[in-house]
C-alpha cells in the first residue's frame, strides 16, 4: 500500500550528501553517513514535517555503481524511487563541481521523472552562495541550483519552504501533522458510567469485560482502529475514585496508569451517567482534564434509560451539565446510549473535529484586529492599581493546544484574569476552538525600550543604553540669584 503523503526522492552519484540531508531534514539520524561509497544501498523513507506540515523524504544510494549484484540493485531502488517521486532532489557537491558521472545520471533522472531540481550542495558558508552561479551547472539541463548545506543546514530553510509551494502546485500538499499521527481517544469516568460499553459499542465487538461490578478494567486498554482514511486507537480506563476512597493497591495503581494515559492522549471523552445529576466526582474529573490542556468532549451515556424524554429533556439536561461544569462551556456534549449504539460514531466524527481546531492556526493579522476589537469592547485592566495596561500585540505562539501570548509594555503592568478570560471568550467566538482549551500568557517588554519607541521623535524623558534618565531639574532661582549678588527675597 503507498503512502497516502507526498513524496521527495534525492539521488545522485555517490558521496554529494544525500543521506546527510536526509538525516538533517527529516531528524532521525538513523541513516548511516561515512566517506566510504555506497554506505547507502536500500532507500529509505522517512517524515520530514515542516510548518505543521508533513511529507515523505527518500534516501536513496548512489547510482554511480559498479556493475555487480548488489549495483545493480541499488540502481534499481534508486530508479523506482525516482519514478514514485513527486519531486525528485538531484544533488551535486558544489565544491567539486560538475562531473561526467553527474552529467549522465541527470539525464538518466530526467527520462524518468520530468519534474527534477537541482541541489547545489556543500555550500556550507554565505560566500560560498556564488557557486551556485557558475556556468557549468547549466550542463546538467536541470535549471538553477538550490544552495544547501547539509551540514550546517545553510539554506535547508528555502528550500523547505519551496518544497511545500511545488507541492500545493501539484495538488499534492503536504498533510497537517494531526492527519498523519493516529488520533489517540482516551475514555475517562468514574465507575460504572458505561464506558468499557461505549468502547464495543463503537468497535461493534466485545473488545472489553463489561461488569456491574466496579473496577472490572484495571489497566487502560489500548484498541486501533480505522475510521474512513484516519488510524485512531481508542483507550479503556479504570472507573476514577476519589484516591481517599481508595483502599486495594492495585486501584491505586490503576488510577496512576489512567493520569499516565491523559497525558499521552489528544481528546478525552468523560463520560457521564444521564441517569443521575453530576456528582462532586465528575467535577474533579473535569478539572483534571481541563489541567491537562487536551481536547475534551462531554458524553451523557445511558440516554435510552432516561425516562418520560420530550422534545426540551436534551436541553434541560444540558442545562444542569453547563451549570455544574462552567468551566468546560467550551467542550461539545453528545448524548449517546452505549447499549443501544445510538450516536456512538458520532463521538469519532466530533473527535476528528475537535483535533483539528486543537490544530488550528490564527494568523498574525487578523488576531490582531480581534485583539483591538476586544480591546475596543472592554478596555484591559490591570491586576493590582487604577492604571490600564498598555498592550503591544498578541501572536499565536504554539498548536494542540492553541497558545496565544500577549506583549505588555512595562515591567509591572499585568492583565487581570477577567480580562484575559474575556478576551478567550471573544477568540472563541471569532475562531471557534470546539473542544480544545485555549491558553494565554502574558509577555513585559521592558519599560525602558518602550519609553524608547515612543519617544524616539519626541521630546521628554531620553533612553541611554536601554535605561531611562530624566532631565535634571532646574536649579532653585532664589540661590541662583543669591550666588549673582541679586536681591533677597
Amino acid at each position: 500500500m503507498s503512502s497516502p503523503l507526498p513524496q521527495i526522492a534525492i539521488v545522485g552519484r555517490t558521496n554529494v550528501g544525500k543521506s546527510t540531508l536526509w538525516n538533517r531534514l527529516t531528524e532521525t539520524g538513523q541513516a548511516l553517513v561515512s566517506d566510504q561509497p555506497h554506505t547507502t544501498r536500500d532507500r529509505k523513507a522517512g517524515r520530514v514535517l515542516w510548518n505543521g506540515l508533513v511529507f515523505e523524504l527518500v534516501d536513496t544510494g548512489g547510482m554511480d555503481t559498479e556493475k555487480d549484484e548488489i549495483g545493480q540493485g541499488i540502481r534499481e531502488q534508486a530508479e523506482r524511487a525516482i519514478k514514485d517521486a513527486d519531486l525528485v532532489l538531484f544533488m551535486i557537491d558544489v565544491r567539486a563541481g560538475v562531473l561526467v558521472q553527474d552529467v549522465q545520471l541527470a539525464k538518466k533522472t530526467k527520462s524518468l521523472n520530468s519534474n527534477v531540481w537541482l541541489l547545489a550542495n556543500k555550500t556550507d558558508k554565505v560566500k560560498e552562495m556564488s557557486l551556485t552561479n557558475q556556468p557549468e551547472l547549466y550542463r546538467l539541463n536541470l535549471g538553477e541550483a538550490h544552495a544547501v548545506s547539509a551540514a550546517t543546514s545553510l539554506g535547508v530553510g528555502d528550500l523547505l519552504d519551496e518544497i511545500l509551494k511545488e507541492l500545493e502546485r501539484l495538488d499534492h500538499p503536504a498533510i497537517p501533522q494531526y492527519e498523519v499521527e493516529p488520533l489517540k481517544l482516551v475514555i475517562i469516568g468514574r465507575p460504572n458510567v458505561g464506558k468499557s460499553s461505549l468502547v464495543n459499542s463503537i468497535l461493534g465487538e466485545t473488545r472489553v469485560i463489561v461488569s456491574p461490578i466496579a473496577h472490572t478494567t484495571r489497566e487502560p486498554q489500548d484498541t486501533w482502529l480505522k475510521y474512513g482514511d484516519r488510524d485512531l486507537v481508542l483507550v479503556d480506563t479504570a472507573g476514577m475514585r476519589k484516591r481517599s476512597h481508595i483502599t486495594e493497591r492495585l486501584e491505586e495503581e490503576a488510577i496512576g496508569r489512567n493520569e499516565q494515559a491523559i497525558r499521552s492522549a489528544d481528546i478525552a471523552c468523560l463520560v457521564l451517567d444521564a441517569t443521575e445529576d453530576p456528582t462532586a466526582q465528575d467535577r474533579h474529573l473535569a478539572g483534571i482534564l481541563q489541567n491537562s490542556h487536551k481536547g475534551l468532549i462531554l458524553v451523557a451515556n445511558k440516554w435510552d434509560l432516561v425516562e418520560a424524554k420530550k422534545t426540551e429533556t436534551a436541553q434541560e439536561y444540558e442545562k444542569l451539565i453547563r451549570q455544574s461544569l462552567p468551566f468546560l462551556d467550551w467542550a461539545p456534549l453528545v448524548f449517546v446510549s452505549a447499549k443501544t449504539g445510538q450516536r456512538t460514531k458520532q463521538l469519532l466524527e466530533m473527535a476528528l473535529e475537535v483535533q483539528a481546531e486543537r490544530y488550528r492556526e490564527i494568523d498574525y493579522n487578523a488576531l490582531n484586529r480581534q485583539l483591538k476589537a476586544t480591546i475596543k469592547a472592554k478596555k484591559p485592566l490591570q491586576s493590582y492599581g487604577p492604571s490600564s495596561p498598555r498592550v503591544h500585540d498578541a501572536a499565536q505562539i504554539k498548536q494542540a493546544p492553541p497558545t496565544f501570548l500577549i506583549t505588555v509594555h512595562g515591567d509591572k503592568d499585568n492583565l487581570h484574569p477577567n480580562w484575559m478570560k474575556f478576551f478567550e471568550k471573544r477568540l472563541r467566538a471569532k475562531f471557534s476552538f470546539l473542544g480544545t482549551p485555549i491558553v494565554t500568557m502574558v509577555r513585559h517588554l521592558p519599560f525602558a525600550k518602550a519609553q524608547l519607541k515612543r519617544n524616539v521623535h519626541g521630546p521628554g524623558m531620553e533612553a541611554v543604553a536601554g535605561k531611562i534618565h530624566e532631565k535634571k531639574p532646574r536649579v532653585n532661582q532664589t540661590r541662583r540669584r543669591q550666588k549673582q549678588g541679586g536681591r533677597r527675597y
